[in-house]
C-alpha cells in the first residue's frame, strides 16, 4: 500500500495540473480534477498561460496535508512542552537558590550588626574604664576633671556617631 501511495505521489508530483493555483503560507494549493491538492515542493508555473504548472516534489491532497501538519504540529507542541518544563525546573532551582541567598544575606547582616553592637559596647566600656582609672591627683583639680569629663563625653559621642547603638533593621 505504501509503495502505491509513494508511486502515485511521484507520478502526481511530476504531472501537470489543470487548474489555477493559490499560494497559502508558503505552499501552493492547486485545484485539480480529483479535488484540491497541495504542492509540498517547489511549484513551477508554466511559461504558457494555456499550460498548467508542475510541482517539483510531493503533491498531496488536502486531507493528507492536514494530517501531516497536524502530526508535525503535535510533535512541535510536545517539544515546546518539554522545553517549557525544563525552563520551569531551572527557574524553580534558581528561585530556590535566590531564596537561600537572601536568607544567608539576612543572617550575615544580622551577625554583622550584632558584632558591630558588641564592638560598640566594648569600645564604650574601654573608654569609660580608662577615664575612670585616671589618677586621683589628676582628677583632684576641678578644671582638669571637668575637661576630662568633656573629653570623655566627646569621645563617646564620636563613637556613637561612627558606630550607632540603634542599628537599622535588615531590609528584605
Amino acid at each position: 500500500m505504501l509503495v502505491i501511495v509513494i508511486c502515485s505521489l511521484f507520478v502526481a508530483g511530476v504531472s501537470p495540473v489543470y487548474s489555477q493555483s493559490q499560494l497559502f503560507e508558503g505552499y501552493t494549493v492547486i485545484g485539480g480534477p480529483s479535488g484540491a491538492q497541495v504542492c509540498m515542493g517547489r511549484w513551477v508555473p508554466s511559461q504558457d498561460v494555456a499550460l498548467p504548472g508542475v510541482c517539483e516534489g510531493q503533491l498531496v491532497d488536502v486531507a493528507q496535508f492536514t494530517a501531516i501538519f497536524t502530526k508535525m504540529s503535535a510533535e512541535r507542541l510536545d517539544q515546546v512542552t518539554l522545553l517549557l518544563g525544563s525552563i520551569d525546573q531551572k527557574l524553580a532551582f534558581n528561585n530556590d537558590q535566590l531564596g537561600r541567598l537572601l536568607d544567608t544575606t539576612a543572617k550575615t547582616q544580622a551577625s554583622v550588626d550584632q558584632q558591630v553592637s558588641q564592638m560598640n559596647e566594648l569600645l564604650r566600656e574601654t573608654i569609660t574604664k580608662k577615664f575612670d582609672a585616671l589618677s586621683e591627683k589628676i582628677l583632684a583639680s576641678e578644671p582638669f576633671k571637668a575637661e576630662f569629663l568633656r573629653l570623655k563625653d566627646d569621645i563617646l559621642r564620636e563613637v556613637e556617631r561612627l558606630y550607632p547603638t540603634g542599628l537599622a533593621p535588615v531590609k528584605k
